[in-house]
């Protein structure tokens, strides 16, 4: 059996199941590149119908398929769909006064539904685009909405502007804005699990999206959304459009690598997001200070250009002489780098224990650059828990690996280890400047880096300590503890 003689056999079926109803076949016009031709189920004095895929049922047959189990199974969901089918007056329908209460907005990306676009009224953003919708229920169950056609724009006689404009009056009324931070929209999808995860700190990131979560997207563009927003973050920040139903919010402190944002939203929409729910495989930047919503590249082209304006007449900056050209020969110039700190330039000897000192076991020797530098790490590491440090990444980057304990970054000679240039401490200390902390979401891990505010936090606890270890008398005995 193929699937047009599938689908003909269903409609029988279903016609003789419920001879109440009109059950015929139909187009069915979607947005995000899912049209297909479906079963439409009425009622005989309704001129609303319930359309379902029937490609889903006709793949569940397999090869030893039941018919009789399929046929019960649509059956079941045609009666669930009737009973569930919102009910109002046909009249009400062509009234633009009492529907455009009903108006809420969907974000789409353009890329995909240029022909739909074309013949229905949107708002370009960038590679994404504003749709608007009737909502005609909202239950817990299903949300039942109508799509604003240009042909129903002309009907009422209204303007794309004014059509926009109603429609975010009313969005902002039956769906406000929501801005919450990731870790406590982790806390609250862990439930009594989240006991189990390091989720008393703040996360770096920021989940936007409206009440109920539905198409939430949008959020961005409600007034005054993104200034808000700006203050929460504390200023400009990056936008990752994690799908049509919500978007992530980074600050834009410097601690954030734009190629490194825009391979996770890459990756995500790869292997997390549905295709039916993607967005958009760009990051947008927000500059609260021209109240500028644009492409993250298109931000950083133009603050370039400021730059240069800036540093016209400011004459050049010179490094001065490699330090490893005053350095005695057993002692070498390094980065440390340890968890939840920026990397610091040190004086390391060479002797295996002095090594073994400072990462805190037996060392191993990687070579993940094509630089002539290789990185000293805690052979067991991952093995004893040490603290997760920092990612590495391959040139898509894409996590492959997690530096577990404190790591030197050193350079190579032809036998042994040698002293760093600037430039190479320039990079690398660039590379690795800002900690991270890790999270694991479905199937990848995400590196976030630690807020700026965070690390200060830690870094003050660790002086206080210290001073009050300080002060302490040294001919002072521990005391002891019993239990």
């Amino acid at each position: 059996m193929n699937f047009e003689q599938f689908k003909a056999q269903v409609i029988d079926e279903m016609r003789d199941r419920f001879p109440e109803l009109d059950i015929s076949l139909q187009e069915v016009s979607k947005l995000q590149g899912e049209s297909y031709i479906g079963m439409a189920v009425r009622p005989k004095d309704s001129n609303i119908a319930a359309t379902t895929n029937l490609k889903a049922f006709f793949e569940d047959l397999g090869e030893d398929f039941n018919m009789d189990d399929v046929m019960d199974q649509i059956a079941h969901d045609i009666s669930d769909q009737i009973s569930h089918m919102p009910q109002f007056d046909e009249h009400v329908l062509n009234d633009y006064e009492q529907m455009k209460g009903k108006l809420t907005l969907q974000m789409i990306p353009t890329a995909g539904n240029e022909e739909k676009l074309s013949e229905i009224p949107h708002r370009n953003v960038e590679d994404m685009a504003i749709v608007y919708r009737f909502e005609m229920s909202n239950s817990a169950k299903k949300i039942s909405s109508i799509l604003v056609t240009d042909s129903m724009l002309r009907s009422y006689g209204i303007t794309a502007d004014q059509l926009h404009e109603d429609a975010l009056e009313a969005a902002v009324q039956t769906h406000p804005a929501t801005l919450r931070n990731m870790t406590d929209v982790m806390r609250d999808l862990m439930g009594s699990s989240a006991a189990l995860f390091a989720l008393d700190e703040p996360s770096p990131m920021w989940v936007a999206s409206v009440e109920g979560g539905q198409n939430g997207a949008c959020a961005i563009q409600y007034p005054d959304f993104l200034e808000q927003a700006a203050e929460t973050l504390g200023g400009d920040f990056y936008v990752l459009p994690s799908s049509i139903h919500e978007v992530l919010l980074v600050a834009d402190d410097g601690s954030m690598d734009l190629s490194y944002l825009e391979a996770m939203v890459r990756s995500v929409n790869e292997t997390e997001v549905a295709p039916a729910d993607r967005l958009s495989d760009h990051v947008f930047h927000y500059d609260s200070e021209e109240h500028i919503f644009e492409n993250a590249r298109a931000f950083e082209v133009r603050e370039a250009v400021k730059e240069e304006a800036m540093l016209a007449d400011e004459p050049a900056m010179t490094f001065g002489d490699d330090v490893s050209d005053s350095r005695a020969a057993d002692t070498i110039t390094v980065l440390l780098v340890d968890p939840h700190a920026h990397p610091k330039v040190i004086e390391a000897k060479t002797g295996l224990e002095d090594l073994q000192q400072l990462v805190g076991g037996d060392i191993e020797v990687v070579y993940p650059f094509e630089d002539n530098v290789g990185l000293i790490v805690n052979e067991e590491g991952k093995i004893n828990g040490l603290p997760l440090n920092r990612a590495l990444r391959d040139e898509k980057g894409e996590i492959y690996d997690v530096i577990a304990g404190s790591f030197l970054v050193t350079g190579l000679t032809e036998d042994s280890f040698g002293s760093l240039t600037q430039e190479q401490i320039g990079k690398f200390e660039d590379l690795f400047h800002q900690p991270e902390v890790f999270m694991r979401m479905g199937r990848s891990i995400m590196a976030i880096p630690l807020p700026e505010e965070q690390l200060a936090a830690r870094e003050n606890a660790k002086a206080k300590a210290s001073e009050e270890i300080g002060a302490k008398p040294k001919h002072r005995k521990p005391e002891r503890d019993d239990h």
